[in-house]
């Protein structure tokens, strides 16, 4: 009776294995860990790596902890604005965009396609050092939930360990949904006041917080995360 039992868990876990061997792999190909197939890996974007005088890109890391290759990405001017096609996801900086002490700082930020999932993107401030190891900024994202409902979410990023969150995903009624195209439009904002670091979407506060919670100080742009398009208007520094 063992040897038959320890037959049939042979052959199930053989079955399970080869139809999880047989699922195809994701578009554009890619493993994750363990050797599996990646969901969604960065897509290649042709053209990139040329952006408007004075701005730069600080491109991630790889899912396989390799650099990144900056012409991955695209940003260029779009109106009174900023477009930007992402392969991996980065930060885009430029050296004459610094605030310190009071201000206000604000953008409308729109996802113009719909994603495969949740992607996040929005705005920093507190930037500093941003094109070595000793980075330090904080920033402020929003994105759609699978069910369309729209999310924000607030972190510090120091050297290269991962970002800390401050606010961890959160929905709010403040955060637009994303519509049945894929659209979703927020004009994000951050207005220091003395001690007092104030997160607003389209002019309700959702956060507020200290500058020994967050860093508000230095250079101030956007962030984007992998895979999508995103237009940044209506700025406001």
């Amino acid at each position: 009776m063992k040897k038959l039992n320890l037959v049939m868990l042979f052959v199930a876990l053989t079955a399970t294995y080869s139809a999880w061997a047989q699922q195809p792999a994701p578009p554009g190909g890619g493993m994750g860990r363990g050797g599996r197939p990646m969901e969604d890996p960065d897509r290649i974007v042709e053209g990139g790596g040329v952006f408007p005088p004075g701005w730069s890109a600080r491109v991630d890391q790889g899912r396989d902890g390799k650099a990144q290759r900056v012409d991955l990405v695209i940003f260029n001017a779009k109106g009174d604005g900023f477009h930007a096609k992402m392969g991996p996801a980065a930060t885009f900086y430029n050296s004459t965009w610094t605030k310190s002490g009071n201000y206000t700082y604000a953008a409308r930020v729109t996802q113009t396609e719909k994603p495969t999932h949740p992607i996040s993107y929005g705005i920093f401030v507190g930037g500093k050092n941003l094109g070595d190891t000793t980075q330090t900024y904080t920033y402020f994202l929003v994105r759609a939930n699978r069910e369309g409902a729209g999310e924000y979410y607030i972190a510090t990023k120091k050297g290269t360990a991962k970002p800390v969150p401050v606010v961890p995903w959160t929905a709010n009624p403040a955060i637009n949904k994303q519509d049945e195209a894929g659209r979703q439009a927020n004009v994000l904002g951050v207005q220091v006041q003395g001690n007092d670091v104030i997160f607003t979407s389209n002019g309700t506060e959702v956060a507020r917080k200290t500058k020994a919670e967050v860093q508000a100080d230095g250079l101030i742009g956007f962030r984007v995360t992998h895979n999508t398009d995103i237009d940044f208007d209506q700025i406001r520094k």
